[in-house]
């Protein structure tokens, strides 16, 4: 798992077989927590480690704007 952290919030990608999943870590809780898909409610993933890492860049802009 590639961990990326910054600020108040800590991201991660984690991978599982051909598919590459944006994370939310929280190493208080003992691990990590997954980004749910708004469109589908399913869990995020992507087909790609660099479209899983420019949603996290995004998340991470976001969190500056609040």
């Amino acid at each position: 798992m590639e961990e990326n952290g910054e600020g108040s919030t800590r991201y991660a990608i984690k991978q599982a077989g051909d598919r590459y999943y944006p994370v939310i870590v929280d190493e208080e809780a003992g691990g990590h927590y997954e980004i749910n898909n708004p469109l589908t409610g399913g869990v995020l993933s992507y087909k790609s480690a660099e479209a899983a890492e420019a949603y996290i860049q995004r998340a991470r802009a976001r969190e500056q704007q609040e």
